[in-house]
């Protein structure tokens, strides 16, 4: 009887329901998760990291964005963007994001060098000491030496994310946004700051926030929730094999610096880089004018 209740409430009122069902669904899937150690007496500390970021983002990315989408919406498929996925948008999606690692390196690296005035010095400290402390567990989480533990760390780091993350913030966020706005564009943007903010990385905010916008135009100019997804997949899973293949091994070859102004022919890298983010985009685009 609830389905699709609240589905001609104001963006207001859908808005408080945004803010607090996630919150119920992690907190709930937080207390199986507790559960769960408990029973199989798991002793690991990063371990239980992992187990209470696996149940954390399913609660309140992914419960959560289809018990929204029962309340905003008769047909959940259609509210979320289920449709059926061109091939070459998916294809030029992945594609894109390979192409776009030297932009996206540059830009977080511009982002890190940003100082506060003198007066907010003690401000600076706190942010960065924070942002040392999560970078420290996010190496803790990508640590590992067999298949196994890579393919736990590909879902926690980036199945769970890619599907649960898109469905709540272009799924359900971005396109109750775009019902109540007649700027499609301002409900991308807006969107794309959110996703950005609720990381809580003030030194990761700016490439966060165009690769959200990014996704957000996915969504728009496929009009399948697949293709945002197969790219925000892809800039995950991409770090988390580099990791496992490459840093690991210590080559010396660092791909997160790629692109960066302290790497070798930076120029050149990102010259190509936008080059060809440029042609698969416009492609994906020009995709979208023809099927329209």
């Amino acid at each position: 009887m609830l389905k699709g209740f609240f589905e001609k409430d104001s963006l207001w009122v859908k808005s408080v329901f945004i803010l607090f069902i996630p919150l119920f669904f992690s907190i709930l899937l937080l207390g199986l998760n507790f559960g769960v150690v408990a029973v199989f007496d798991i002793t690991d500390k990063v371990m239980t990291l992992k187990l209470a970021q696996l149940f954390s983002a399913t609660g309140m990315f992914i419960c959560a964005s289809f018990a929204l989408a029962y309340l905003f919406s008769r047909n959940v498929r259609q509210f979320l963007s289920f449709r059926k996925p061109s091939g070459m948008a998916l294809v030029l999606a992945i594609l894109s994001m390979w192409a776009a690692v030297p932009a996206i390196n540059l830009i977080g690296d511009l982002n890190n060098q940003i100082s506060f005035p003198e007066a907010l010095k003690s401000v600076e400290e706190i942010l960065r000491a924070y942002e040392e402390a999560i970078e420290v567990e996010i190496r803790k989480f990508l640590l590992t030496s067999t298949f196994d533990g890579l393919l736990l760390n590909l879902l926690i780091m980036a199945v769970i994310p890619a599907f649960g993350e898109e469905l709540l913030f272009r799924g359900v966020i971005q396109n109750s946004l775009a019902k109540n706005l007649t700027n499609k564009v301002l409900a991308v943007w807006i969107t794309a700051f959110l996703f950005s903010a609720i990381h809580l990385q003030f030194y990761g905010f700016i490439p966060r926030l165009l690769l959200g916008a990014y996704f957000g135009y996915l969504l728009i100019w496929s009009k399948s929730i697949w293709v945002p997804i197969a790219a925000h997949f892809t800039n995950n899973a991409t770090i988390v094999l580099f990791y496992f293949f490459v840093k690991e091994k210590n080559s010396g070859f660092d791909p997160e610096r790629i692109g960066t102004t302290d790497s070798p022919l930076w120029i050149l890298w990102i010259i190509g880089s936008v080059l060809l983010f440029m042609l698969f985009t416009a492609v994906i685009w020009r995709s979208r004018k023809v099927d329209e």
